[in-house]
């Protein structure tokens, strides 16, 4: 008997020894910085593990890159905006595509150098965005060539571009 309870004893006390997964809450690790503004809403973004999102806002870019009205509107809402550098849109995707194509008849040429891209989805996967740092260096018919640094946000929904907000860093004029 005493046998049985030594070894009854010692299996209590190895497994209480043993790590456990310690179950933590939202509670436990919310953010308790004191911010100088408040937030209206807290949207809880997250990394999109999905790469749906971001081959479509570089595809998009690609398309933009090469030119190519036909690819960019398979890509594009039915209803789309844009707030680019200079330049501000809303309408449908015909009717842009209908004005980018008077820019490209313009152009020369686009050559991008993507340097990086991040996917969010807030936690109550109600928005998807997607941002992208590149390089671009533009060639018009004229013969100027212009190189900016940009930073795109893409505002994604059911697969589709919806929206874009374009920062542009000119170069210093020295």
């Amino acid at each position: 008997m005493k046998k049985i309870s030594s070894l009854l004893l010692m299996a209590l006390f190895f497994a209480a020894c043993q790590n456990k997964d310690v179950k933590t809450t939202e509670a436990d690790s919310a953010d308790t910085t004191k911010y100088p503004y408040t937030f209206k809403k807290q949207q809880g973004w997250e990394m999109n593990k999905d790469s749906k999102n971001g081959v479509i806002a570089l595809s998009t870019i690609k398309s933009f890159e090469n030119m190519d009205t036909t690819a960019m509107g398979k890509l594009l809402a039915d209803s789309v905006w844009f707030n680019l550098d200079g330049y501000k849109f809303k309408g449908t995707k015909t009717q842009f595509l209908n004005q980018i194509q008077g820019e490209f008849a313009k152009m020369s040429s686009f050559k991008i150098e993507m340097e990086d891209m991040a996917s969010v989805i807030n936690k109550d996967k109600t928005e998807e965005w997607v941002s992208l740092w590149y390089k671009q260096v533009t060639a018009t018919k004229d013969g100027k060539i212009d190189t900016i640094q940009l930073y795109n946000d893409f505002k994604i929904k059911d697969g589709k571009v919806q929206g874009l907000s374009e920062y542009v860093q000119h170069p210093m004029k020295m």
